[in-house]
């Protein structure tokens, strides 16, 4: 009885004793989480970057996380003519919506990276090709809600694939970014002409109209925004 009695307390003794280790592992984990992950599609202190998306078709957004399940398969939105005018006007707004107040840095670096392909006529009346008043140069315009924060008229694309860069540095006028005015959208115009036609059974003249880009699902199309670390203290969001 006497050992079974000993053999009875020891255990208990053991049972009582806490798992230390298990417990510090938590808190390590807990101490160590990315402050990013509760909302991945805001901006915050490791996300500064604006990301643009699409289904590939007619719908358009934007936000700050780097992975988008819903983007199109190939990475790309494209519009092709045989003849006419392509009119191009797509406004990546971000949505969700931004829930966050943003200090850009004064004189920061706002820089925009796009790459574009292009086939067609769209530059009016220089005997280059079809267009006449109907086409327009690429436009590229970074919005704060309805303040444009920099437009960026780009006449220096070719045909083929564009590598576009556009920066701008920020003003003290723009350096505020409030959640209920100032949800950020990146808007590209551009109008691309073609004249492709049969001229006889086996030959053809003239050139298809074509606008494509690439979206951010390889990270390289991105808006890249000096949002100022003071921007995630608690005073400064409250």
């Amino acid at each position: 009885m006497r050992g079974r009695s000993a053999l009875a307390i020891l255990l208990a003794l053991l049972v009582s004793v806490p798992v230390v280790g298990g417990t510090t592992t938590t808190m390590q984990d807990e101490e160590t989480m990315d402050p990013c992950m509760e909302d991945p599609e805001q901006p915050c202190e490791n996300q500064t970057v604006l990301y643009l998306w699409s289904n590939g078709q007619s719908t358009f957004w934007s936000h700050f996380n780097a992975n988008e399940t819903d983007n199109a398969n190939d990475n790309m939105y494209s519009q092709e003519k045989t003849q006419g005018v392509i009119n191009i006007d797509q406004r990546f707004s971000m949505n969700p919506q931004l829930t966050k107040r943003m200090n850009m840095s004064l004189d920061g670096e706002v820089r925009i990276v796009l790459n574009i392909y292009l086939q067609g006529d769209w530059t009016n009346n220089d005997n280059q090709g079809p267009c006449t008043n109907d086409c327009e140069e690429l436009n590229v315009t970074l919005w704060a809600g309805a303040t444009a924060i920099v437009r960026q008229h780009v006449p220096q694309v070719s045909t083929g694939w564009n590598p576009v860069t556009i920066t701008h540095r920020i003003t003290e006028a723009q350096t505020l970014w409030d959640a209920s005015t100032a949800n950020p959208s990146i808007q590209i115009e551009m109008k691309v002409k073609g004249d492709r036609q049969q001229t006889s059974p086996i030959t053809v003249s003239g050139e298809i109209a074509n606008f494509s880009i690439r979206l951010s699902g390889d990270g390289d199309t991105r808006v890249e925004l000096p949002i100022d670390p003071s921007s995630w203290d608690d005073s400064f969001q409250a």
